[in-house]
């Protein structure tokens, strides 16, 4: 992507390119509110705001860090961002983003964030753990949100993974199912490895009622979020019914993948997804999932980071969100 100009930033801000200037080189003649919105531009437009001159964040600043893949490209962490932003905005806080990338993390990037005094730190998924380093034991919040891997150096909110696929489990058994299985990727994140771990905790509470587990688990590195053969394989060596997935896009490669066996959903074989991508809500049949609740969990981390500045405490720990089934058209009950 070509880098913005700051003619281009400036006319989408509605302000002068010498104030763009001035922002972006982080001087001190700008108002709090007008530099977060124009380096919220400029990173949107492209702008590698990594590159930045060191601003010397002010007592009311919180720093939001994430890659740029998903600080300003992924829809699915848009709300939850929005959300912290507005959230502490009411407690006259002010976000300002740092973003990189996830292949180019280097010591400068790194004394950026050492060098930062601001009042608190978010980072949102995916954090290195040296880019934890460089902000932990400063006596300040690091909150991390749904963490692709474990810190304990930071408080985790983090989606009822476990939980929710041990309901799937339930309710797939309520329904009439004995061959269950799940797919997913253990390796890709925390998030994804504790589903598998709920899946597996629920068969082995109900293996009296259901044949033994079936875990379809495949390398994702390459984030296709799918092994169709390995799916294949599985489905043509066991009796399975019905298929937990570690989340929506999953589910919805492994529907192409039944389909392309001559098979249904929900007929022959239904589906459980995780995540409520509006995707998964416009195909036929719409697929049940897990809804997580985004705007309310940048809220909710917001009020902690406020709190947490406000009484100068820092109570590590992991904040468990709950994400409430939507039972749709993807699953159907066999009892009947």
């Amino acid at each position: 992507m070509k880098k913005p100009t700051l003619d281009q930033i400036a006319k989408e801000c509605g302000v002068t390119k010498g104030l763009v200037s001035r922002a972006l080189g982080g001087k001190n003649n700008v108002s709090d509110t007008t530099r977060e919105k124009i380096i919220r531009k400029a990173t949107e437009l492209g702008y590698d705001t990594s590159k930045l001159k060191v601003h010397k964040f002010a007592s009311n600043r919180v720093l939001l860090i994430g890659s740029s893949r998903i600080l300003f490209k992924e829809d699915f962490w848009q709300p939850i961002i929005t959300a912290i932003s507005s959230t502490l905005s009411r407690s006259n806080l002010i976000v300002e983003y740092f973003a990189f990338e996830e292949e180019k993390i280097d010591d400068g990037l790194l004394k950026k964030l050492r060098e930062s005094a601001c009042s608190a730190f978010i980072i949102i998924h995916v954090a290195p753990q040296s880019i934890v380093d460089a902000i932990a034991g400063r006596g300040k919040p690091v909150v991390i949100v749904d963490p692709k891997t474990f810190h304990s150096e930071a408080t985790q909110f983090k989606f009822s993974n476990y939980d929710s696929s041990y309901l799937a489990v339930r309710r797939l058994i309520e329904q009439g199912h004995t061959n269950i299985a799940f797919y997913g990727s253990d390796s890709h994140s925390l998030s994804f490895r504790e589903r598998h771990e709920g899946y597996m905790a629920a068969m082995e509470h109900y293996k009296d009622t259901v044949n033994k587990p079936c875990s379809i688990i495949f390398n994702n590195d390459k984030k296709y979020y799918a092994d169709e053969q390995m799916l294949i394989d599985a489905l043509n060596n066991n009796p399975i019914s019905a298929v937990v997935c570690a989340n929506d896009i999953i589910a919805l490669n492994a529907i192409k993948t039944i389909n392309r066996l001559g098979k249904k959903v929900p007929d022959d074989i239904s589906v459980i997804g995780f995540d409520n991508i509006r995707t998964g809500d416009f195909m036929t049949p719409r697929l049940s999932t897990f809804n997580i609740p985004r705007q309310e969990i940048g809220e909710e981390v917001a009020k902690y980071v406020a709190n947490s500045i406000k009484s100068h405490q820092i109570p590590y720990s992991q904040i468990i969100i709950r994400c409430d089934f939507i039972e749709r058209e993807s699953n159907i009950n066999l009892a009947k």
